[in-house]
């Protein structure tokens, strides 16, 4: 599988991913939605990256790779950046939280609210859409 390819099926499953994020919503799993949210921003980036052939680290926080990897591109505005690596960083950072709960015996879905999830959706959906457009393919969802 070349990199193109390998690029499209990651951003075909963070769309995939996006999806089950609402559905979890519908639900009121909001802290499933965070994950799922978080999940699917991780994979469009990475998806990003990969149909540049750059090399990104098996981490989840992206932020600083974005901004030394893809500045240089000029794929993206100033916005668009900047608003990607906020809104993949701030969801990364909640990606533990998400999962596990809290050290002290607080459960992950009582940490998160309706307001939690139309937020990581938010942000979600605007990474998506901002790698697909940046390499012009077709959105799923």
């Amino acid at each position: 599988m070349n990199c193109v390819n390998s690029a499209i099926s990651f951003i075909k499953d963070a769309q995939i991913i996006l999806e089950e994020a609402y559905y979890s919503q519908e639900r009121h799993q909001y802290h499933r939605v965070v994950r799922k949210c978080q999940e699917a921003s991780e994979l469009a980036i990475k998806g990003l990256f990969k149909y540049f052939s750059i090399e990104y680290p098996k981490a989840h926080i992206l932020g600083r790779t974005i901004r030394k990897k893809l500045v240089n591109l000029n794929i993206l505005s100033d916005d668009e950046l900047e608003k990607i690596i906020y809104y993949c960083d701030s969801l990364a950072f909640e990606r533990e939280t998400s999962f596990y709960g809290t050290n002290d015996g607080i459960s992950a879905a009582e940490l998160y609210d309706i307001d939690d999830a139309k937020k990581a959706i938010t942000y979600s959906q605007f990474i998506i859409e901002t790698v697909i457009k940046s390499i012009k393919i077709e959105k799923n969802y």
